[in-house]
């Protein structure tokens, strides 16, 4: 995963946490992890299907700015459908990473920092200008 608990407290509050760490409502003592790893996972998940068609996922190793992202996301995922619903703030954050993923899918944003690896280089197509080791041409009389 891309997140950890301890990135969502420190970007949002134990309190924050321990309120989206529930579905129904109940505001227990402590923050239960399940649900909110789950929504990590899940922002794992979706900032992969886009960084799969230019990076080698996962990222290693992963850039703060993919942390943030995971938070954001993860947090949206944790607030929408309770109550209160995601603020326009949370929102508006979504949707600005949204934006930021599909910039680096399509190559106008980069993650590139020299220690980023890019996708598979055995994919695609290659060219050579070393001349063929084995041709018609060589091959005669054999």
């Amino acid at each position: 995963m891309y997140g950890t608990i301890d990135d969502m407290m420190t970007r949002f509050g134990r309190i924050e946490m321990i309120r989206l760490s529930v579905a129904d409502g109940d505001v227990p003592d402590d923050i239960i992890p399940g649900r909110i790893e789950g929504a990590l996972r899940d922002a794992t998940d979706l900032i992969d299907s886009y960084l799969r068609t230019r990076y080698r996922v996962p990222v290693s190793p992963v850039p703060l700015a993919i942390v943030r992202a995971a938070c954001i996301l993860a947090r949206f995922d944790l607030a929408h459908g309770s109550a209160p619903e995601p603020s326009e703030q949370a929102t508006k954050a979504r949707e600005e990473i949204i934006t930021w993923l599909k910039r680096l899918a399509d190559g106008t944003a980069t993650l590139d920092d020299g220690s980023i690896t890019t996708g598979d280089s055995s994919s695609g197509a290659k060219v050579s200008d070393r001349p063929p080791m084995f041709s018609d041409r060589n091959l005669r009389g054999w």
